[in-house]
C-alpha cells in the first residue's frame, strides 16, 4: 500500500497553510531492510520496517522542519516558524517518461540465502589467498517507498531498492595465537547495489585478497613518480576530494586553466540521477524536481558546476533534480547522484597497464585522504605494484600518492572502460585512469 493511501497530505498542507503559513511541504516515507552479519564465531539476523515524515512550512518571517515516526496528523501540534529562515520551494514541472526498474520488486534477499553470500565470500577469500580469514560481513538489504507534495502543486512518488556490503578481513597470521613479529595485515570494503544478487562474492574476495597479499610483502618507494595507473577504487576517491569544486555555485573556476581548461582532453564528468541500473536511480530529487543528466566538464573543459533548482542563475549553466534526502531526518541537500568519469568503451585495462613502461599501479586505497583545495594539494595513502613494461614488478604498501589536484586533472592521459560506482558523498564513479605528474611517497606531505 502506497503512503498517500494511509496519510492525507493535502488534508496536513490546508492544516498548515491555515495557520499563515504561504509554503509547505509534507514528505512520508515507508521502508523495510535486512541486516544480516556473520563473523568466524557469530551469525546474526534482523529485519525492521520503519515509517516515518517530515515536514517544512513558512512564509516570508520564518520556517519550521519537524519530523517523526509513524503517520503526521493535520492537527499537529506543529512548531511556531523559526524568524530569518525564509522557506523556498519549487514548482511543478514535467517529468520526463521513466520506466521503473524491474528489480524494484525484488524481495528483501532471504536470511538463509544472505548468509549463504557471506559464507561464500569467507571461501572464495580462502581460496584466493591461503590462510586468509574474514573476520566480518555486513549484508545490509533495503526497498523504502515515499511520496511527497508541497503547496506550489509538486506531487512526487517515488520507490528505492539498495544493498550495502561491508566487508573485513585479515591475511595469513591474523588470530588468537598468532605469533610474534609483524602483525597480519588487514583490509575491508564497502561496496552497494541496488539489490545483492549483483554483488560478486569472487570478485570482491580477490579484491580483498589483492589488498592483504600487497600489504603483507609490499614497501612505499622513498619519492618516485613516472606513469600511475589507477585502478576504479582510487579514482573515485580522488573525484570525492574535488567535489566541493563541482558542486553549487562558483568554486570549480578555481582550477581553470587556459582557455577554461579543467582536466586533459580525456576527461569528461557526468552526473545522471537517471543512470540505468544505477543505485539511486529515480524519476525526480527529493524535492520532486525531475532528474536528468548534466555535463560538468566536456573533453577537459568546464561547462558548469552542480545545481539544485534554487541556485538557478547564481551562475551560468542549468539546474538539475539534484537534491538529495538521505533519510526522512534530513534537510534537502545538494549534492552529486551518479556521478562519474567517462570512460573509454574501446580501451581495455590490459592496453592501459601494457603502455606503461615505467610507473606504477595502484589498486587500492588503505585509509582517509587528505585534501586541500585551498592550496591545490592532495595526499592518499595507497596501495598497489611497482610496474616496468607493463609487468608488475613488485608490491607496494604504506605509500602516499601526492600531487596538486589541478595536475590529477590536466594529467589524466588514458580512460579504460571498466567505470565502477563506489558509495561516497553519492555514488562516486571511475573507470581505471592513467596519469601523469604525481607523486608516490613514504609519507604524506
Amino acid at each position: 500500500m502506497s503512503p498517500s493511501a494511509e496519510i492525507p497530505l493535502d488534508e496536513i498542507l490546508r492544516a498548515l497553510l491555515k495557520r499563515h503559513l504561504t509554503d509547505a511541504e509534507v514528505y512520508v516515507k515507508r521502508g523495510r531492510s535486512r541486516r544480516l552479519e556473520r563473523t568466524p564465531v557469530t551469525e546474526t539476523s534482523a529485519t525492521s520496517q520503519e515509517r516515518a515524515w517530515a515536514v517544512r512550512a513558512g512564509n516570508r518571517r520564518g520556517s519550521f522542519f519537524a519530523a517523526a515516526t509513524g503517520d503526521p496528523a493535520p492537527a499537529g501540534p506543529w512548531p511556531e516558524p523559526a524568524p530569518g529562515h525564509a522557506l523556498e520551494l519549487p514548482e511543478p514541472e514535467t517529468v520526463p517518461p521513466w520506466n521503473e526498474p524491474s528489480d524494484f520488486d525484488t524481495p528483501l534477499i532471504g536470511e538463509r540465502e544472505g548468509l549463504k553470500v557471506l559464507e561464500s565470500l569467507g571461501r572464495d577469500l580462502t581460496s584466493e589467498l591461503p590462510g586468509a580469514r574474514l573476520l566480518r560481513a555486513v549484508l545490509e538489504d533495503g526497498s523504502s517507498e515515499a511520496e511527497l507534495a508541497n503547496s506550489r502543486g509538486v506531487r512526487s512518488r517515488t520507490r528505492q531498492r539498495i544493498s550495502t556490503l561491508y566487508l573485513e578481513a585479515a591475511g595469513p597470521g591474523a588470530g588468537p595465537g598468532a605469533g610474534p613479529g609483524k602483525p597480519a595485515p588487514q583490509a575491508s570494503l564497502y561496496v552497494a547495489a541496488r539489490e545483492p544478487r549483483r554483488f560478486h562474492p569472487t570478485a570482491l574476495a580477490r579484491r580483498l585478497a589483492d589488498r592483504l597479499a600487497v600489504a603483507a610483502a609490499g614497501a612505499p618507494p622513498e619519492r618516485d613518480t613516472g606513469e600511475i595507473l589507477l585502478a576504479p577504487g582510487v579514482a573515485v576517491r580522488l573525484l570525492a576530494g574535488v567535489l566541493p569544486l563541482l558542486v553549487g555555485p562558483g568554486p570549480g573556476s578555481r582550477l581553470l586553466g587556459a582557455r577554461g581548461r579543467f582536466g586533459s582532453e580525456k576527461v569528461t564528468l557526468i552526473d545522471n540521477g537517471r543512470f540505468p541500473g544505477g543505485a539511486g536511480e529515480a524519476p525526480v530529487d527529493g524535492e520532486g524536481v525531475p532528474t536528468r543528466e548534466v555535463v560538468l566538464v566536456e573533453e577537459g573543459i568546464f561547462h558548469q558546476p552542480l545545481l539544485a533548482w534554487w541556485q538557478e542563475g547564481a551562475v551560468h549553466g542549468q539546474p538539475s533534480g539534484c537534491t538529495r534526502r538521505p533519510g526522512w531526518r534530513d534537510l534537502p541537500t545538494p549534492g552529486p547522484t551518479h556521478l562519474y568519469l567517462k570512460p573509454e568503451p574501446r580501451t581495455p585495462v590490459a592496453s592501459l597497464l601494457g603502455s606503461v613502461s615505467q610507473g606504477y599501479y595502484l589498486i587500492d586505497v588503505t585509509g582517509p585522504g587528505r585534501f586541500d583545495l585551498a592550496a591545490d594539494r592532495f595526499a592518499l595513502p595507497v596501495c598497489g605494484f611497482a610496474v616496468a613494461a607493463g609487468r608488475a614488478s613488485a608490491p607496494v604498501s604504506g605509500a602516499w600518492l601526492c600531487g596538486g589536484i589541478g595536475t590529477f586533472l590536466r594529467g589524466v592521459a588514458g580512460v579504460g572502460r571498466d567505470l565502477t560506482f563506489h558509495p561516497l558523498d553519492g555514488m562516486i564513479g571511475s573507470p581505471t585512469v592513467l596519469v601523469l605528474g604525481l607523486e608516490l611517497r613514504a609519507a604524506a606531505e
